[in-house]
């Protein structure tokens, strides 16, 4: 009787020790808010880093809102069969440069326009700040274009 109580105990405290031994080195499981590189991302992008700090009244609020909700009505995300025929592209046995100035000419030409239709819905929206905002949002430009890319006579010092 003893074998088997000493037996059963030192095998629990060996299953005991391996869990523990697992349960350490376990990853621990993170929220997405956690991760430090999504604490240091602005939400929006750079055109909404130059909207910060400007008090936007509710009427402009709106405006803004509606401006952003039309300017999404025009954009244009590439067709399926553009999709497709980059995919035929990267899959098939001989490269067809032709096919492949083909479909990136065309994406050219969409992205030049999403680029304009963005462009335009900035300068509509940077039309509705009074004089006040509208200092506040060059300045906030002049910071961000310092912070990141210094100016090339700053580099070569």
């Amino acid at each position: 009787m003893r074998k088997v109580t000493s037996l059963l105990l030192a095998s629990s405290l060996l299953m005991g020790s391996a869990s523990m031994v697992y349960a350490e080195t376990a990853p621990l499981s993170t929220t997405p808010t956690e991760h430090p590189a999504m604490q240091k991302r602005p939400h929006g992008g750079p055109e909404m880093m130059l909207m910060k700090g400007i008090v936007l009244t509710d009427a402009q609020k709106q405006q803004i809102h509606s401006i952003l909700e039309a300017g999404r009505k025009t954009m244009t995300p590439p067709s399926k069969a553009d999709r497709q025929a980059a995919f035929d592209l990267i899959t098939a046995e001989q490269f067809d440069s032709a096919k492949a100035q083909s479909l990136a000419d065309n994406r050219a030409a969409l992205d030049k326009q999403r680029m304009v239709n963005r462009l335009q819905t900035d300068n509509k929206i940077y039309n509705l700040l009074t004089a006040d905002q509208k200092k506040q949002y060059q300045t906030n430009y002049e910071k961000m274009k310092s912070a990141r890319h210094p100016a090339p006579d700053a580099a070569a010092k």
